[in-house]
């Protein structure tokens, strides 16, 4: 089978396309021919080296999307030619991948398998950071960082679902289009408006309780200005610097709640759970994919440039 990998760490140039032997499966394993890879950008820190990964070649990605071709002995929840979704797959970005069938999730019919892998890692993180991390409530108010990007566009999906009040940052008037289209209630350019001020106007001084952050190490004094007391900050990423200072007396005085949240770390029992939400409002139609663009392969260098050149809002995905 042919598959996209890399034989070194490096910039995008270092994927290539290999042919490799198609998995066994196991008893407890589904072979699921993929219909597209979802690329993320914790994609591009095994291909760099910032995490390792266990031997080269190796096969990036983590989402997929496809259908059932063969079922384990012990299978009893899919069967062949079920179309399915799924996250925390190690090496996607292949023709065939032998899945966990705990970890497939069914694909309604008018969702297409480019869409069904669009879903994958960011809806489950958004689906985990606002029900499992900050058990979000009804009528609460949220602030979304980053709410054209993938997560972050889930997120305000899912949260307006929830039946809460969602204000979202933008960096221009087409992200901020895109946010309003998601359902954000108020969306802040923070190039051009002061976020802590804006927060403060819009909810009265009273600051919001629930905080998603997409980049810990460069908002959490604000953060820790905008939530309200007894507050929850989830943080779901912090590219710039993985160990910032903790601004603990502020936290201490504001009584708020500072998590963390990981796909790869999720108690099973959550990822179930978030999995199954998440078909259900895929098949209901009340939550739309953000697929931006689709890639072949060959054509994996330039998605992995692409994604980090942030060339497009939403979620890219290579097809074989």
């Amino acid at each position: 089978m042919r598959a996209v990998a890399f034989s070194r760490y490096g910039g995008p140039e270092v994927l290539e396309v290999i042919e490799k032997e198609k998995p066994e499966v196991s008893e407890n394993d589904v072979l699921v021919r993929v219909g597209a890879s979802g690329i993320n950008p914790v994609d591009t820190y095994f291909r760099k080296g910032i995490r390792p990964v266990a031997d080269f070649p190796s096969v990036p990605h983590f989402d997929l999307a496809g259908t059932v071709v063969e079922t384990g002995s012990k299978v009893t929840n899919m069967k062949v030619g079920d179309r399915v979704w799924a996250t925390n797959v190690p090496g996607t970005a292949a023709e065939f991948v032998a899945v966990p069938s705990e970890k497939l999730f069914l694909i309604p019919p008018h969702i297409t398998e480019a869409e069904g892998a669009a879903v994958a890692m960011a809806f489950m993180t958004a689906h985990l950071s606002l029900h499992y991390r900050a058990g979000l409530k009804k009528d609460e108010t949220v602030l979304i960082y980053g709410g054209a990007g993938s997560v972050g566009n889930a997120a305000i999906q899912l949260a307006k679902l929830a039946g809460a009040t969602v204000i979202a940052t933008a960096g221009s008037e087409e992200k901020k289009d895109l946010c309003k289209e998601s359902g954000a209630d108020d969306v802040i350019l923070y190039h051009e408006e002061n976020t802590v001020e804006k927060v403060v106007d819009l909810t009265g001084d009273m600051g919001v309780d629930v905080i998603l952050d997409m980049s810990l190490s460069e908002n959490m004094e604000s953060d820790l200005e905008m939530i309200k007391t007894g507050g929850r900050i989830v943080t779901i990423g912090s590219p710039e610097n993985n160990a910032p200072q903790l601004p603990w007396r502020k936290l201490n005085q504001k009584h708020a709640s500072l998590m963390g949240v990981l796909l790869f770390t999720a108690p099973p029992e959550e990822l179930r759970h978030a999995g199954e939400a998440i078909s259900t409002m895929l098949n209901d139609r009340t939550i739309t994919p953000h697929l931006a663009a689709t890639y072949s392969f060959e054509e994996a260098s330039q998605a992995h440039e692409d994604l980090e050149a942030k060339k497009y809002n939403g979620n890219l995905v290579l097809v074989p």
